[in-house]
């Protein structure tokens, strides 16, 4: 019988914490202009090839139906052979991305972007680079638009220096 009371506790308890949480959880992962503005950027500055994923049509694509991502991660990749380094050495490691929502309707929004970034070198660089003051942040300021496509929020044209 005492068993059968702690299991019974336990999972009361469990449901009423999963209860609690679960609300929290899906708040995180709604699909608003904001929260895909700041994905977006995080995954463009630690250069994750899925940021083609939160780009319009119209981002993504130019005139000549180039993609502009590829086209990025091409630059990117002859910036840092011609500095001699590896790619993982431009990768930027927002620690703090803030936005503000300056106007949005049904199917578009304005917003106000502001990134603080260190180098991401290596996972320990953030902890020797504090240690011995050779952190250098790195600040980027933008306004972006984003649109509804398809039901979703995307990051419209302008405001990353995606290639043309």
């Amino acid at each position: 019988m005492k068993l059968c009371f702690k299991s019974i506790s336990l999972l009361v308890f469990l449901t009423l914490v999963l209860g609690l949480c679960a609300p929290v959880v899906q708040a995180e992962t709604a699909d608003s202009p904001e929260e895909v503005v700041k994905t977006f950027t995080r995954k463009f500055f630690m250069l994750d090839e899925d940021m083609a994923d939160y780009l319009s049509r119209e981002a993504l694509y130019n005139e000549n139906d180039v993609n502009r991502v590829t086209m990025y991660f091409r630059m990117q990749e002859q910036d840092a052979a011609r500095r001699g380094l590896e790619m993982d050495y431009l990768k930027m490691r927002p620690l703090l991305v803030k936005t503000r929502v300056v106007e949005q309707d049904e199917d578009t929004a304005v917003i106000e972007l502001s990134a603080v970034m260190i180098r991401s070198i290596n996972p320990l660089y953030r902890i020797v680079g504090y240690v011995f003051g050779l952190l250098e942040e790195h600040e980027f300021e933008t306004t972006v638009t984003a649109v509804k496509e398809d039901g979703t929020w995307k990051v419209g044209p302008g405001g990353f220096p995606l290639p043309a």
